[in-house]
């Protein structure tokens, strides 16, 4: 979902954007420190620390979808309520102080709106992926995912969430996660094909297959063991006697030039306008 600004893409100079960089321009007129407002997406979750033994880290691709992009961050302490479409489909925001990126109704539907300070441009052949943080509860409430062609639309785009319950308060904090954006390549998916195929023919990547289920119900039998063992001491079995390390050490990645990674580290944004 996009919004408006007065500006007149016929007559603006076109700038060229390096493949491996994302311009964020600040919108005219913001006072802030934008510096506060995004950051690279982070590995840890709250719930996943508080999982027994922080159980949840074990599984890697939900940790690395954690780090993929960068979070925009909510700039005020807020509460939203929702009347529900059968009573006039009213937003009650209270935030705790006047902001100007504070959310807003705008669409209707029980829908809140952030407009954010940033004007996103990605080089040609990429857009910018939109979602709500990954992998972060929020109750009654629901992000709205988007994909914008940031390669060359000259308006800033907008957050936007559904509530799912009505009457009920819900509250964001300032520093909070409300968007993530990640660049995402425009041919990719219509230039990708699926096939079906049976897995005996190819009958190298079958064995391998089964080598990794072998060692797959090895290690969960010793997780198993470990478990019972620190059940038996009355103590809390740790974080390593429990680690299936086949996918975190990337066995089996030798193919292809990429190598396997855990987390992936999205750079701090460098202030590249003139002091």
């Amino acid at each position: 979902m996009e919004i408006s600004m007065n500006h007149n893409s016929e007559t603006a100079s076109p700038l060229s954007i390096p493949e491996n960089r994302i311009h964020a321009y600040v919108i005219p007129g913001v006072k802030r420190d934008v510096s506060k407002m995004i950051r690279p997406c982070t590995a840890t979750r709250d719930w996943m620390d508080a999982t027994p033994a922080r159980y949840a880290y074990r599984c890697i691709p939900l940790t690395a979808a954690n780090t993929m992009g960068w979070e925009l961050l909510n700039p005020v302490d807020v509460e939203i309520s929702w009347s529900g479409l059968e009573n006039g489909d009213r937003l009650n925001i209270k935030p705790a102080k006047h902001d100007p990126f504070a959310p807003v109704p705008h669409f209707g539907s029980g829908t809140v709106t952030w407009y954010l300070p940033f004007l996103f441009r990605t080089p040609p052949e990429y857009g910018l992926l939109i979602s709500g943080p990954a992998n972060h509860d929020k109750q009654s409430i629901t992000p709205l995912d988007a994909f914008v062609r940031t390669d060359w639309v000259p308006f800033p785009f907008t957050m936007n969430w559904r509530i799912t319950q009505a009457d009920t308060p819900i509250t964001f904090a300032a520093g909070e996660p409300i968007c993530r954006i990640m660049p995402f390549p425009l041919t990719l998916l219509n230039e990708m094909q699926m096939e079906f195929h049976d897995l005996g023919e190819d009958p190298v990547f079958m064995q391998k297959v089964k080598e990794w289920e072998s060692n797959r119900q090895r290690n969960y039998q010793k997780q198993k063991e470990a478990e019972a063992s620190w059940a038996a001491q009355g103590k809390k079995p740790e974080l390593k006697e429990l680690w299936n390390s086949q996918y975190a050490k990337g066995q089996g990645s030798e193919i292809g030039k990429i190598k396997h990674q855990n987390v992936y580290k999205c750079h701090e944004p460098d202030d590249m306008r003139k002091k």
